[in-house]
């Protein structure tokens, strides 16, 4: 597990940071699969967009972070 304190102020837009946050919080540990339809289905909700690459590193981040670290 890692720690996660860079996914927690990485993002500009606050929207899509509010999006990582809330699927830091309740995520962390969670399979990569489960992390990126996750992060996908906060971003349409805010209507933001965000690559490929971006979806898999923030997925693949969240969910090999220490959900005891959130």
């Amino acid at each position: 597990m890692s720690d996660h304190s860079g996914l927690r102020h990485d993002e500009d837009d606050e929207a899509v940071q509010a999006v990582v946050d809330r699927v830091l919080s309740y995520q962390a540990g969670a399979p990569a699969e489960t992390v990126r339809a996750e992060l996908e289905a906060g971003l349409r909700e805010v209507g933001a967009t965000r690559s490929g690459e971006w979806l898999d590193t923030h997925a693949r981040d969240i969910s090999t972070a220490d959900p005891a670290q959130s």
